[in-house]
């Protein structure tokens, strides 16, 4: 794999169900020119690359992908590369509709693939290009509800879908949805609502008095054994999760032999990921939500690792996991964190961001956003060799799915 940056931000329906993801990219470090060879032509390529390299199930898990292409990679058909059922071509914003812009983008759709056009500001000369697009991208972030409502009007009659982008709020979500806007992209679904408070459920509660059985150093490993029999469904959920991590190919067969097989900081660990995904059967947002925040978790294990710190390693995925508890379980954080038995650092950085861990959290909530330069900056000041980050959350994604299907 070429040293790249690249993440993906999901899009939802308006059911709230997974449409598609949006694959984001970046060179790591500074490219020189080849001679000849614009830059723009040179980032195409390695998009293209690394795309085909990794593979688009692994990146997408069978969802659509929308791909940003430059007016570059538009005329010189790089879009036969993909499966038309796989991709969503994106123009982007700083691609002008001259003529052959034009006639492109319509062999492009009556070859079978689907146009959207990014980031769009009307203007006349577009019309062509709206005539045939599939998909108009709107940006929303900041737009009173008025603003809102022309913009949808004035492109509408044009018979796209209209998805709304950097939707940071429900509320602008649901403003959007009443309007008529159909796809949505953006960070409403990770905030907590202070409004859809949940109480933890009893499987909660009992997972979280679990997980501190597990950190009492006095607390024996038949006490932790006769403690899971009382939830025989934990019990063969935790094994198989367990199971699913590949342990030198021996199987684990109780709740005794996993605390001698695996230690109890990795029960605590798997514990940790039953808790979150309690709540991943809902499907839709909370689905996506839950797979973000284990995604965190292991790149934010993975960061640690580079650095040969086992503990370190350990806590960060744990800051990365709960990092998204309030959204996912929709109670405050500071409550969930009442019933679980964390060190000091560990609560630090998850509640006032601060501490030993804080940074390196903040550096992978940063790639998460595609904020390629605070990236760089931030794995500078860690002293981790940014190169490495674009495989390390391929690594991530991959190692999450897996997770998630040995939880099911």
């Amino acid at each position: 794999m070429v040293d790249v940056f690249v993440a993906r931000q999901p899009i939802f329906d308006s059911k709230g169900e997974l449409y598609a993801y949006e694959l984001l990219y970046r060179r790591t470090g500074v490219t020189s020119i080849a001679e000849g060879v614009s830059s723009d032509v040179m980032a195409s390529e390695v998009l293209v690359h690394t795309f085909l390299n990794i593979g688009m199930d692994r990146m997408t898990g069978g969802h659509r992908a929308f791909l940003n292409f430059t007016r570059e990679m538009l005329m010189r058909g790089m879009h036969q590369l993909f499966d038309p059922s796989t991709v969503v071509i994106e123009l982007l914003e700083t691609v002008s509709p001259d003529d052959e812009v034009v006639a492109a983008a319509q062999g492009l759709v009556q070859a079978g693939y689907t146009l959207a056009l990014d980031d769009f500001e009307y203007e006349p000369a577009y019309e062509p290009l709206l005539r045939i697009a599939s998909v108009i991208k709107l940006d929303v972030l900041n737009k009173s509800d008025e603003e809102l409502g022309s913009m949808y009007a004035r492109v509408a009659p044009h018979g796209g879908t209209i998805l709304a982008e950097r939707v940071e709020t429900r509320e602008v979500h649901s403003t959007c949805l009443a309007l008529g806007y159909r796809l949505f992209q953006g960070y409403f679904y990770s905030k907590p609502e202070t409004l859809a408070r949940r109480d933890l459920s009893a499987a909660q509660l009992t997972i979280l008095r679990l997980m501190n059985l597990l950190r009492d150093p006095d607390t024996t490993d038949e006490a932790i054994e006769d403690a899971f029999r009382t939830d025989v469904s934990l019990t063969i959920k935790l094994l198989r999760t367990v199971n699913s991590a590949s342990l030198g190919g021996r199987g684990i067969e109780s709740i005794r032999h996993a605390v001698r097989m695996v230690g109890r900081a990795e029960l605590h660990k798997w514990l940790s990921l039953l808790l979150v995904t309690s709540v991943a059967g809902k499907g839709g947002t909370d689905a996506e939500l839950v797979r973000a925040a284990i995604q965190r978790a292991r790149l934010c294990e993975m960061v640690a690792r580079q650095g040969r710190d086992r503990r370190s390693a350990e806590a960060l995925f744990m800051v990365g996991l709960f990092s998204m508890l309030d959204a996912i379980l929709k109670v405050p954080l500071s409550e969930v964190l009442h019933h679980i038995d964390l060190t000091d650092e560990v609560r630090r950085a998850l509640l006032s961001r601060s501490g030993p861990y804080a940074p390196t959290l903040s550096m992978v909530e940063a790639y998460e956003r595609a904020s390629w330069p605070v990236v760089e900056s931030e794995c500078s000041l860690l002293g981790i060799d940014a190169a490495t980050m674009g495989e390390l959350y391929v690594e991530s994604m991959h190692w999450t799915r897996e997770r998630l299907s040995a939880a099911h």
